[in-house]
């Protein structure tokens, strides 16, 4: 195949164009322990790390068009990507480096949310149809996304995840208190020894797993189409209900009860000390307890 010369003279005189279409972003601010940081951005990437460092500090790129809008004060900074009215196909890709204790809130629309290696005070991250993943340590978390999915390994005694047709993940020993809800997409969490623990879907399966429940503690599982699987150690103490309207109940404790006349099943019975309480509900699926050891 032969390339004309004239084809090659027009490339390498747009070739210099394509490079300075993209600005670049350095930005640092001062920041200690309690300070917080905001991040907005509507297209591309934001990636955020920790550091050892009493102070913030933003880079990466943007495409041509965009700027970049600030707000800072000696305990809040916060960064805005500005769009131009008329549209722009490009998008920013920033990366965030943040010191310990600090609030982190970040909000997009179609870019995705990467956060690890960081010790907060608080993280909150919402996009639209953005993915959502997060790592690390933080005293209280809260993750959502409408389109996208959640993948959270982050350290935390509360966690609140919310979907609506994206799908819901969550590891990393998420304890205390974790909430997940979505609408379609299903949800899977395996959480450290919980106090409270609720989980719901509309067409999605739940499948959770607590290493413990704490004295007194709370579990609520509910979906309407989707089934729900449920892991816990044998020496859980609660007193566990299941209800189902047509699906199947499979349960290593207690005695699944059928009704003569009209669908559903049921089973109530007490886990050692009975203490807690478990509470599970699936409208059309099938429920699966299962308890280690037995």
């Amino acid at each position: 195949m032969q390339v004309s010369t004239r084809f090659i003279v027009a490339l390498a005189l747009l070739l210099p164009l394509a490079v300075q279409a993209a600005t670049r972003v350095d930005e640092r601010h001062p920041l200690a322990a309690g300070g917080r940081v905001e991040i907005s951005n509507i297209a591309g990437k934001v990636t955020v790390r920790g550091w050892d460092r009493n102070e913030v500090a933003l880079s990466g790129s943007m495409a041509d068009g965009l700027r970049l809008q600030q707000d800072k004060s000696a305990n809040r900074v916060r960064w805005e990507v500005i769009y131009p009215r008329n549209g722009n196909s490009g998008g920013a890709t920033l990366e965030l480096r943040v010191p310990r204790s600090v609030d982190v809130q970040l909000g997009t629309v179609s870019a995705d949310i990467d956060v690890a290696e960081v010790d907060l005070r608080r993280l909150q991250a919402n996009a639209v149809s953005g993915d959502i993943a997060a790592a690390g340590r933080s005293t209280d978390a809260s993750l959502a996304s409408v389109s996208g999915s959640i993948r959270s390994q982050v350290q935390t005694p509360r966690l609140s995840l919310r979907a609506v047709s994206g799908s819901i993940q969550a590891g990393g020993g998420a304890a205390g208190e974790v909430s997940a809800e979505t609408v379609s997409g299903s949800i899977r969490l395996d959480a450290a020894r919980v106090q409270r623990l609720d989980a719901e879907a509309v067409s999605g399966s739940l499948t959770v797993a607590a290493a413990g429940l704490a004295p007194g503690g709370r579990v609520s599982l509910q979906t309407v189409s989707g089934s729900i699987a449920l892991r816990l150690p044998a020496k859980v103490s609660a007193q566990l209900a299941v209800k189902t309207f047509s699906g199947d109940i499979q349960s290593d404790a207690g005695q699944v009860e059928r009704p003569r006349y009209g669908p559903g099943r049921s089973l109530d019975t007490r886990l050692g000390g009975g203490d807690g309480d478990i509470s599970i509900n699936a409208h059309s699926g099938n429920v699966r307890v299962t308890l280690d050891g037995r």
